[in-house]
Order: C-alpha cells, then sequence, then structure tokens
C-alpha cells in the first residue's frame, strides 16, 4: 500500500537550521483562516480552462500508522532532531509537542491514526516537475524556499512564502503532493521541515526531508504512487498530514473564503467546498448572510480575521441599482481598464477593497472623504496587474512604490502607478461627496436583486418610532392601494414595485389610567413601555402588553420598551418564504425581546408563531435574548405557516 515510500534527508554541509522559522510565525496564529487564503489563491493562480471555475475541495481523512509504517518513521527524525538541540527551549517545546501528537499522552501507546486534510484542486494546470529545473513549478512548490514560479502572468504570488501555511496547519509540518500536469504527466512526493540533526552513524543531516520511492526524487511512475494518494485528473492535491485540533476550524474556513474570495466566486470563476459546505455564485448571498448577519467591520482595515465581506459585495452585485450603489469605470495612463464600485450607507467602515486580476483581496484602506460608504477597486489590465503585483509586499495586504525598486531605487513606473491610483480613488469619493445621494429610488423588476433587500427600499429616514413598530409586506398584483400598505415588498416569483411607507401606533397609559379596585388593591395595566410625560418604564417579563397585573407582584427583571425603526422585506429561497426585519436601533441592546404581531391593518393583532430566527431564540411569536447593535440590524426570519405578513413589532430590554 506504501509502495516502499520512506524518508530521505541529506547530509547537511551549510548552515546549521534551528527550530525558529519566521516563515511559521507569519500563520501561526489562525492556520485554518490561512491555508484557505494560500491554497486558493495558488489554485487561481494555475488556471487552465478560462471559461471554467476553479474547484478547490478542503476535505478531512485519517491516515492509518499500520498503512504507512514508512512515513511514520518520521518520528525517528524529530527524536533526532530534538537531540541535536536538547538545550535549546524553542526546540524542546517544538519537538516534545511533534512526539507528543504522534503518540498522545500516555507512556506505552502510540496513535493509530492521525486526521489530514486533503487540498485538490480541478480546472488547473497541476505542477509539473523537472529535475534539477528550479523554475519548475513542482520543485519550486516543494523543494525550495523564498522560491515561486507561476506559470500564467500577474499570478497572485511571487515570494514563494505562502506554502509556509501549509506546514504551519500540521503538527508535524508535512505535507504530501500529488499532481497531474496538462500532458498527463504525474508527481509524488511528502516533505518536511525539522531542524540539522544527526543519523545514527553520527553524519549530520539537513533539516528538509522528502518521503518518496525514488531514491530523494518525485515519484514519476503512477503504479508507484500509493493508492490513496494518486490524482485522476489535471491538478493537485496536497496533503497535510495531521491538524489542529479547532472545533471552529469549519466556520473559520468559510469565513476566510468569503472574506478573501467573494468576488471571485461572484464572478464565476471559482467554487469551494469544505466538507459538505458547497460555495458558488448561486448560493453565495446566502452563505454570506448566514456567515455575516450585520454588514458592519469592527478591528483595524488591515486585521483580515475581522473583515466582513457583505457591504463590498453588495456593491459590485446592486452597481447602477440606484444612487446608493455606484460604479466608475476608467482607463487609467498607467494601470490601465479600472472599476470603483461605490456602495452608501449611513454606518459602513468607510474603506476601500482592493483587488487585481486574481480576484483576491489584496488590503482594504480607510478613507473618511465620504461618512458611511464601502468600496471596491478592481484592475482589470494585465499590464496594470503586473505593476500592481510589483508593489507587493511578501505578506501581499499592500500596495507600495517602496516594494518596487530597482538598482536600490523606488521604480519610476511604481511611482506614478501608486499615485494614479490614489487620484482615482480620491476623485470619485470626492464626487459622491458633493452629490445627494442619500435619497433612494424606488423602482421595478427587483427580482435579481432580493437577498438583501433592505437597501433597495426606500426608507423614511426621518421616522423616529417608538413602541410599536410596524411594517407592512404586499404585493402589486393584490390591489392593495398605498393608504393600505405599509412597505410592499416582493418574492422572487413577482418582482414589485416597494414603497415604504412607516406606520406608528403606541398607546400610553397614564398615571390617571391607574385606579385602585374595590378592596383599594391597585392592578396595572402594561402599554407601551412609556409613562404619560413620555419617559421608559420597566415592564415585568412575560407580560402582555394587554394582561394585567397586581402592584404587589415583584418582578426579579424588568424589560424596558426601547425605540427602533423597522423596515421589512420578504423572499423566497428553496421554498420557504423568509422575511427580513431591518431594524435600527439609536444604542446597543445586548439582551433583546422581539414580540412580532401580524395580520391585517386593524387593532386585533394575533401572533403568529415563529419557525427560525438567525438572532436570538424563538419562543412562539418572540424572539428572545437578541443582540441589537447601533446602527441597521438585519434578522433573517420564518413564519410556522411560511406566508407573507405584515409585521409589526415591540423590542424590548430585558434588565
Amino acid at each position: 500500500m506504501e509502495k516502499g515510500c520512506k524518508w530521505y534527508f541529506g547530509n547537511e554541509g551549510g548552515v546549521d537550521i534551528g527550530p525558529n522559522d519566521p516563515i511559521h510565525q507569519t500563520y501561526k496564529g489562525n492556520p485554518y483562516y490561512s491555508i484557505v487564503r494560500e491554497a486558493i489563491q495558488n489554485s487561481l493562480d494555475v488556471v487552465n480552462d478560462n471559461l471554467s471555475p476553479v474547484k478547490v475541495n478542503f476535505t478531512y481523512f485519517d491516515l492509518d500508522r499500520v498503512n504507512y509504517p514508512g512515513l511514520f518513521q518520521l518520528e525517528e527524525h524529530i527524536i533526532k532532531s530534538n537531540e541535536f538541540y536538547k538545550n535549546n527551549r524553542d526546540a524542546k517545546i517544538l519537538f516534545d509537542g511533534m512526539l507528543s501528537y504522534l503518540n498522545g499522552t500516555e507512556k506505552g501507546k502510540k496513535k493509530l491514526k492521525i486526521s489530514c486534510l486533503k487540498i485538490s484542486d480541478s480546472n488547473t494546470k497541476g505542477m509539473p516537475y523537472v529535475q534539477s529545473e528550479t523554475e519548475s513549478p513542482f520543485y519550486a512548490f516543494l523543494r525550495s524556499k523564498g522560491v515561486s514560479i507561476k506559470m500564467i502572468g500577474g499570478a497572485g504570488g511571487s515570494f514563494g512564502f505562502g506554502k509556509g501555511a501549509y506546514f504551519v496547519l500540521s503538527p508535524i509540518k508535512t505535507i504530501i503532493v500529488s499532481s497531474r500536469d496538462t500532458n498527463n504527466n504525474v508527481y509524488f512526493e511528502g516533505a518536511t521541515w525539522l531542524t540539522t540533526h544527526r543519523n545514527g552513524n553520527g553524519e549530520k543531516l539537513t533539516a528538509y526531508g522528502f518521503y518518496d520511492n525514488n531514491s530523494g526524487e518525485p515519484t514519476v511512475i503512477e503504479d508507484n504512487i500509493p493508492e490513496m494518494f494518486r490524482r485522476e485528473e489535471i491538478g493537485t492535491d496536497i496533503n497535510i498530514i495531521g491538524l489542529w485540533e479547532d472545533v471552529d476550524r469549519n466556520r473559520l474556513m468559510v469565513k476566510s473564503v468569503l472574506n478573501n474570495f467573494w468576488l471571485a466566486i461572484h464572478d464565476k470563476n471559482l467554487i469551494v467546498k469544505i466538507n459538505d459546505i458547497i460555495i458558488s455564485r448561486e448560493n453565495l448571498e446566502q452563505i454570506i448572510d448566514e456567515y455575516f448577519p450585520n454588514e458592519y467591520e469592527s478591528g483595524n482595515a488591515s486585521d483580515i480575521e475581522t473583515w466582513n465581506p457583505k457591504p463590498y459585495y453588495k456593491a459590485v452585485k446592486y452597481s447602477g441599482a440606484n444612487d446608493q450603489f455606484q460604479i466608475f469605470t476608467e482607463e487609467l495612463e498607467i494601470l490601465g481598464k479600472v472599476r470603483l464600485y461605490v456602495y452608501l450607507e449611513k454606518g459602513l467602515p468607510n474603506r476601500t477593497s482592493f483587488f487585481r486580476k486574481p480576484k483576491m483581496v489584496v488590503f482594504k484602506r480607510t478613507n473618511r472623504k465620504i461618512n458611511g460608504y464601502a468600496a471596491v477597486f478592481i484592475c482589470d489590465d494585465e499590464n496594470g496587474n503586473e505593476i500592481l503585483r510589483q508593489l507587493e509586499n511578501p505578506a501581499h495586504n499592500e500596495w507600495r512604490k517602496e516594494n518596487h525598486q530597482t538598482e536600490g531605487k523606488i521604480d519610476t513606473i511604481a511611482r506614478k502607478a501608486e499615485l494614479e491610483l490614489s487620484n482615482f480613488i480620491n476623485s470619485k469619493l470626492d464626487s459622491l461627496s458633493k452629490t445627494n445621494t442619500s435619497k433612494k429610488v424606488a423602482f421595478l423588476g427587483l427580482e435579481d436583486y432580493l437577498s438583501i433587500p433592505e437597501d433597495l427600499l426606500e426608507k423614511d429616514e426621518d421616522s423616529d418610532l417608538r413602541g410599536e413598530t410596524e411594517n407592512k409586506t404586499g404585493d402589486l398584483s393584490t390591489g392593495i392601494t398605498k393608504d393600505e400598505t405599509g412597505m410592499q415588498t416582493t418574492d422572487i416569483e413577482n418582482p414589485v414595485s416597494i414603497k415604504p411607507k412607516i406606520k406608528t401606533k403606541t398607546e400610553i397609559k397614564g398615571a390617571e389610567d391607574v385606579i385602585p379596585d374595590a378592596e383599594g388593591a391597585l392592578e396595572v395595566t402594561y402599554g407601551q413601555g412609556e409613562s404619560a410625560n413620555g419617559q421608559e418604564h420597566p415592564i415585568p417579563p412575560g407580560s402582555d402588553d394587554l394582561n394585567r397585573g397586581s402592584s404587589t407582584d415583584v418582578p426579579t427583571e424588568s424589560k424596558v420598551l426601547k425605540k427602533v425603526r423597522l423596515s421589512v422585506a420578504a423572499q423566497r429561497e428553496d421554498g420557504f418564504l423568509y422575511h427580513y426585519l431591518i431594524i435600527k436601533s439609536d444604542e446597543d441592546i445586548t439582551n433583546a425581546e422581539i414580540e412580532l404581531l401580524v395580520s391585517s391593518d386593524n387593532d386585533k393583532d394575533d401572533g403568529i408563531a415563529l419557525a427560525s430566527s438567525d438572532n436570538g431564540n424563538v419562543d412562539k411569536n418572540k424572539i428572545l435574548n437578541a443582540m441589537l447593535f447601533s446602527g441597521k440590524n438585519v434578522i433573517k426570519i420564518k413564519f410556522a405557516d411560511n406566508l407573507k405578513h405584515t409585521v409589526k413589532i415591540k423590542t424590548y430590554e430585558i434588565q
């Protein structure tokens, strides 16, 4: 089964290699997030057919020690590396950790299986290998550091450091690569990064070992490749041997896909599968909604793990839909054809997300020329793309002229390109800052724009709703009049005009309404959460607004009616009708109770039970333990009857 594969370590003839690896430090903070960004970028760099999407699959599997004894002989080299640096604290931590991972903590026992991750791509060119040719892709990836040879112009990577993400994810810093190129040649080999060490004969060995059955060279005969690592179609499998435990790893990997590659997926250049989760253009918006319920970003613009793709994705998808979604196209002198998409909305992070040809986010930058926007810059030009690649740093998270130097001096073209890019962005934002873009336009034919419907709704920004907040959903085909309809929304099957109109209905019981009964006890009618003078007052939990309770009751907690503003839209997805509650709050409400009332426009509203909510917990017609942030919040709900409804809400803070 193993086909005679074993480890080969060459003799060390130069500088000793120790346990501290700067590349390892780059990726160790969040290895699952990093591996997605690096692996997909590598696959997008070697597209075989530009008319079809690249597919990248991330699949877990177990490797059996009994079936691969040669591979697990790596343990001997780990022990020798530990002995070589026996007085080095970092080495002890590294290698003791490796041995613990392989054998567990119980003395005399070894793990029979270890968890692994296969990263497999298709519609790529594979990685050819030519012995002793440092420019062949297989050599550059597996048998070198700081060397990156890409097969097409405009490739995403250019420094060769990204491969470190694969080794960092493995507790034993080991991977196995199997590739089939466009000429149907196959290449197979494993690699590990340890430290300089000595064998049993006292000979000093290099830190880098290779696993194969071809005397330390990649296996090139298909029958000699172990069956489980054979590659059937053109492309590459990279198997990470051993995995760090992380119960949240799937979520981190999906978020990395969405943050870094949403544009490639949207443009049908990429499909990603993580275990059983498939992310394609068809469900991209749905998955973004699931993983990013709100559209606001926290953290610094350079902190990629706090990014939120939603506003940038919307800027592109809804471009030109109304004045809120702007698009600029221009052909610049140095960078060539470029595009800028701008989504205008109060509370957005005032950032631009920058892309070039591989359609991976390179970096984001904050610019406060407009208060409330998210923008996307894309360079489509081949020459411009190559110039921007030269401006990137090794981490691929900035474009700066200092990164492109010729003979120790900043390249002239680099200076011009950086200035041209800055001028283009600033000029377009300046033009928008001088234009009143706050008015939103109602229009027909929104069936293509429904997954994030709140931003395509005309809103009454001046409405100040307190207590009971109402929005109605309707359909043009019903003949509902303007006065009868609070807000018109649509589902995918019936495009409609969206015409919001927010109604409020507040009933307040003042002190004069509280009357002693015949026995002198007070009965309190709990109204809308306000006293006669308009001040909020607490309402005991569990009480209905129309229920009566004795003043002698002592609640263990209270709830306070809060001021919010509401818009609603409905959409059919996979046979179910979902309502989107777009709730604007003036403050954070960390423990909110939202009561939903639905019916015709009358005063006898009955609650219809909820089936699901993506924020908080469902209890009949209420959402409990919800969290609302200051600004706009979007809550996706489904009613148990699967029908479209007029919706009113009452929002309380539980204290």
